[in-house]
């Protein structure tokens, strides 16, 4: 297997996933693209984090058999679910089958509907508004958002004196927040307080409707899969339920149980509505087991219900082929809310695993790197030498990608390439489990900080950002075993390491720093402040290959150019996407079937002509000024008859 590590870029999806804002940012293709090149199909991979559902399925229809560890019940739900997908319409049946359920004499539907009646301002007529507009610790809503469908107005206006008297009208004392509570952790919990804590994320008008849902839910007389897919909509729900939706709206992505300053309360049963898309696909079902029953060879996916650490005592002599996974991001906000959600749909049995996550508060990176090491080190004991991990960061920052980094190298997996696009979030490592660990250098780490950067600047030609140096730093370290410490912890080790890091690219180190910041180093580009020698910038180099693309391809998609100019500049060279959609917009137009085609003006016999052209122009210039015209490829020379020069 090649050790050099190309970027795979795969295709950014642009319809919604359950939960997407939590789970890893994955385009789509990257993990099965990487396998197909590298393992043959049918052997067994494993992801020993769980953290994207997206990732098990395309390997196990990439044909591959993908063991995975998934402690989060939340998450194995979303795999199962991924793995059979239903149809729109058994959706819409399950869904229809709740709506005309009955409460009382009134059936679900318009019930919970009527929780957010407004008056049109138009025609007067009632209306169920999509979402209320709320001030953090207001005691009513400032404003709704409708449509009327009588009048078809519609828009964003205040809140009425009525909007207000109807919400303040739910309790945060009421019955459905008690039994929020006791599904979740009994009055003698030692955990009740956190949970009562991450309650308060939910109006009380919210946990009313949700739990109004879930009561009936639970004593419907509907087949399984039917219950699942209506979990599935009231999990969606359970989310657009909080108030976490930040107002102005913004592609928004918590990662704590931070009420914004202004929030969203959206209407429940539109979110149950509006959540059947996201859930349906007419993808074909993944076979999927649950340990220790196995898929077949030809794919399939084997869900383990705990922790790395627990299946890692099971394994024994299992052939693992490789390591594959979206590594997960510290995320207080999720995991909270997975706990809640999970005893709300399935019972205070089923938060048991990850009940710890109740009253868990540090979620830095120093953290998280402890949090990594202690996984992949039940993982690395189990593993063959050699086995080559291919982990994938989808939100990169200097941050997450060193935890990942450290943390690795700490168990003893090997980094032997590393490849990232900053503009697009996206880091791949490769790493290869060792046998044991070299003896470390003696040099210390800020000079080999600081010459793994100018020897990646001088290949470059061109100024780096923070991340790309970083990650070339990291490499120097790793090679030469100067992240290690047995005397220390993870969280150490990741902090001392960072700081290496930066000591190592100040100006003092040799390190010109353009348009710094004093809040994070993460701003900027960095470039020696002597270099003797170095390559041609490397936006030169892009364009020159982009342009042979052109010319030798019959009208290449983006993607193909892409994919073409990520393995042409491996590793750190990597361009962005945007340098390449630049490159082509200069020298090529799409066509109809979004394929690129070089301009006539741009192709090699045109431009050879327009050489020509300037040439004989040049050449006639002089001559009329009075100057002795030499040609010499590639120059043109005027010589003044009186000097000769």
């Amino acid at each position: 297997m090649a050790t050099s590590l190309f970027f795979q870029p795969g295709v950014v999806s642009t319809s919604s996933t359950p939960l997407g804002r939590y789970l890893p940012r994955l385009p789509m293709g990257v993990a099965a693209s990487w396998l197909q090149k590298n393992i043959p199909p049918g052997s067994w991979v494993i992801d020993p984090f769980g953290a994207s559902p997206q990732l098990a399925v395309e390997a196990a229809q990439a044909g591959y058999r993908i063991l995975v560890a998934a402690n989060n019940p939340i998450a194995r739900f979303m795999i199962d679910m991924a793995a059979t997908p239903p149809s729109a319409d058994e959706i819409q049946s399950a869904l229809a089958a709740l709506a005309t359920s009955k409460r009382g004499d009134e059936r679900l539907e318009p019930h919970i509907r009527s929780l957010y009646n407004t008056q049109c301002d138009s025609c007067g007529g009632e209306v169920s508004a999509n979402a209320f507009l709320w001030e953090r610790e207001a005691v009513g809503p400032y404003a709704r958002i409708y449509t009327c469908p009588h009048c078809q107005h519609s828009g964003e206006y205040p809140a009425t004196d009525t909007d207000i008297e109807k919400a303040v009208r739910f309790t945060s004392s009421g019955l459905h927040r008690s039994r929020a509570l006791e599904r979740v952790a009994s009055t003698d919990d030692p955990n009740r307080e956190h949970v009562e804590e991450a309650l308060d994320a939910y109006l009380p008008r919210a946990v009313y409707a949700l739990f109004t849902l879930i009561n009936k839910l639970e004593g419907l007389s509907i087949s399984d899969p039917q219950r699942d897919m209506l979990a599935a909509l009231v999990l969606s729900a359970c989310d657009q339920a909080n108030t976490l939706w930040r107002v102005p709206e913004a592609r928004s992505r918590p990662r704590q149980l931070t009420i914004p300053q202004q929030f969203q309360e959206n209407n429940i049963w539109m979110a149950l509505e509006n959540a059947i898309p996201i859930w349906a696909s007419p993808q074909p079902a993944t076979h999927l087991t649950i340990w220790p029953e196995t898929p077949p060879e030809d794919g399939g996916i084997c869900l383990f219900e705990g922790r790395m650490k627990n299946l890692a005592e099971q394994l024994g002599e299992f052939n693992i082929a490789a390591v594959v996974s979206a590594l997960p991001r510290p995320n207080q906000a999720f995991w909270t809310l997975s706990a809640l959600w999970a005893g709300w749909l399935w019972g205070r049995e089923a938060v048991g695993p990850i009940v710890g996550v109740l009253r868990r508060q540090r979620y830095d990176w120093a953290w998280h790197t402890s949090a990594l090491e202690s996984t992949l080190q039940h993982l690395a004991q189990h593993v063959a030498p050699n086995t080559p991990f291919f982990g994938m960061v989808t939100e990169n920052e200097a941050g997450f990608d060193a935890s990942a980094m450290v943390a690795a190298d700490l168990v003893g997996f090997q980094l032997e390439g590393v490849t990232l696009r900053r503009k697009s979030g996206q880091s791949q490592f490769l790493w290869r489990k060792t046998e044991k660990k070299t003896p470390p250098s003696p040099i210390e780490p800020a000079p080999l900080v600081q010459t793994a950067a100018q020897d990646y600047l001088s290949q470059r030609g061109e100024p780096a950002h923070y991340l790309k140096l970083q990650a070339a730093s990291l490499q120097a370290l790793v090679k030469h075993n100067r992240i290690f410490s047995p005397d220390k912890s993870p969280a150490d080790i990741y902090s001392e390491t960072r700081t290496a890091i930066e000591f190592g690219l100040t100006y003092r180190s040799g390190f010109f720093r353009y348009g710094p910041s004093e809040h994070s180093i993460e701003i900027g580009q960095w470039w020696p402040r002597d270099i003797e020698e170095a390559q041609p910038p490397l936006a030169d180099r892009v364009e020159k290959e982009i342009v042979n693309l052109l010319v030798d391809s019959t009208n290449p998609s983006f993607q193909e150019v892409d994919t073409a100019i990520c393995e042409i500049f491996p590793g750190l060279e990597v361009p962005e996407e945007t340098l390449i959609t630049a490159i082509l917009e200069s020298y090529a137009r799409k066509d109809d079937n979004d394929k690129w085609q070089l301009r006539e003006n741009d192709t090699p016999q045109a431009r050879k002509e327009d050489v020509l052209e300037i040439r004989h122009t040049l050449t006639q210039l002089g001559e009329l000024l009075g100057y002795v015209v030499e040609s010499n490829q590639p120059s043109i020379t005027w010589r003044h008859l009186a000097t000769n020069e």
